[in-house]
């Protein structure tokens, strides 16, 4: 047996143990659900292996040849195309995505854009204090949740980050702390101790309780005895002293607070709130990690601040990016595109009906490795290699660490990876669609 990286969520998981002959996964052990889910893809019922066209309403096989030439006359024909997703793909692959972007000009955006996007973006005015999970493992007393239910969406967090024994932690989660902030009661709360603190806020109210924290950050003997967002003083004056005291607290971001579009002030809010404690403290420290949940959701942000200076909402226009002040939505709210093309991700189900309706008018150019309801729909479907098992590429874990990710075994019908098919996309276009 041999250990891998999991490419099943933004973890990362390091240590999983795999037996593999190079042909099939024999056994996987130490994956939780979603990895598990992630290496039973390579032979799942919905695995796509054809690039496959729609005709007469019908998705139907077609050779690679003709599939690369119908999606250069999808390119040639229109003018204003959309490219969103990437989250699911290497670093190589975003790169060559910004390329193709660049040399169709046209607008670019990842997942992240509607999720740990929007933080990075604020965090321009504010900064930022970000650590690492190798950090929380060996240093960590003090662990907050807010809006994030790790349980589910990314379990082995807890077991890595809260029950593990670190270098300057060898009594673990004897003494550590968990604060959950939520207004539903998640499975991450069944983890919690009699030292730990649950606050069930009222729904949209985070923004009024970070607010208060603010402002009595030494002064817990002033908190209004009525409590702030539903929670009593008591707890406020908990939270309050735990939050002072630690010598190495995080606060995690979760999907609760990053995918809501009015959160972008209590970003504003928190990002202020951790440097505010940060000034105070002596010997601790605040961080921030977040809770992302593609594998690769940090990685598009890297790469396209490397390549253009800017983190995401790219627009090209004559091969240069230029000013925009456009984001996914508004490019779809706008019908502000004439085609879409997506990689690893699907839209459809996952954005508003409001905005799936309106790509979904529009042709849609698909590389993908499973079918899903952006695949039912879609003119086109390239599929590729499986990123972490069948092919290898680099990705950011959610604490912003690169992770070289290996090939395990073959992929089948040769199929190759999102970079080096969206390479033959470009090197075609090049070549004048010949």
């Amino acid at each position: 047996m041999k250990r891998y990286t999991c490419s099943g969520c933004s973890l990362l998981c390091d240590d999983i143990m795999i037996r593999s002959d190079g042909l099939f996964i024999d056994e996987v052990i130490g994956a939780c659900l979603k990895g598990k889910e992630r290496f039973d893809r390579v032979t799942a019922k919905n695995r796509i292996i054809s690039p496959l066209i729609r005709k007469d309403n019908e998705l139907k096989k077609i050779s690679w040849e003709e599939a690369i030439n119908e999606t250069v006359k999808i390119v040639k024909n229109a003018s204003n195309p959309l490219l969103y997703g990437f989250s699911n793909s290497s670093c190589e692959a975003q790169a060559k995505g910004i390329e193709l972007a660049k040399t169709i000009n046209g607008f670019i955006d990842s997942n992240a854009s509607i999720c740990q996007g929007k933080v990075l973006g604020i965090a321009k005015e504010f900064g930022i204090n970000l650590t690492t999970i190798t950090e929380l493992i060996n240093k960590a007393d003090l662990l907050i949740l807010w809006g994030a239910n790790p349980a589910e969406t990314i379990p082995r967090l807890l077991n890595k980050t809260l029950f593990s024994r670190g270098k300057f932690r060898m009594t673990g989660r004897e003494i550590k702390t968990l604060v959950i902030i939520d207004p539903v009661k998640s499975a991450s709360f069944n983890v919690m101790g009699v030292r730990d603190i649950a606050l069930r806020i009222k729904p949209g109210s985070d923004i009024e309780l970070v607010r208060a924290l603010k402002e009595e950050c030494c002064q817990s003997d002033s908190i209004p005895s009525e409590g702030v967002a539903g929670i009593d003083q008591e707890d406020l004056k908990r939270i309050l002293l735990h939050i002072m005291g630690t010598e190495n607290g995080v606060i995690f971001l979760g999907q609760g607070i990053l995918k809501s579009d009015k959160n972008n002030q209590f970003i504003r809010e928190i990002l202020e709130f951790i440097q505010l404690i940060n000034s105070k403290q002596e010997k601790g420290r605040m961080s921030l990690i977040m809770m992302g949940g593609h594998y690769n959701m940090a990685g598009f942000d890297h790469v396209a601040l490397s390549l253009a200076g800017k983190i995401g909402g790219l627009q090209f226009k004559d091969q240069k990016l230029v000013d925009s002040n456009h984001t996914l939505v508004s490019k779809i709210n706008t019908n502000d595109f004439d085609y879409s093309i997506i990689v690893g991700t699907d839209p459809i189900s996952h954005l508003p009906y409001s905005l799936s309706s309106k790509l979904a008018k529009k042709p849609i150019i698909l590389i993908d490795n499973q079918m899903t309801a952006t695949a039912k729909i879609a003119d086109i479907i390239l599929p590729t290699a499986i990123t972490g098992i069948e092919c290898e590429g680099l990705a950011f874990r959610l604490d912003q660490v690169p992770i070289q990710l290996e090939k395990i075994v073959n992929p089948p019908s040769n199929l190759t990876s999102d970079a080096k098919l969206l390479n033959k996309i470009i090197s075609k276009l090049a070549n004048g669609g010949m």
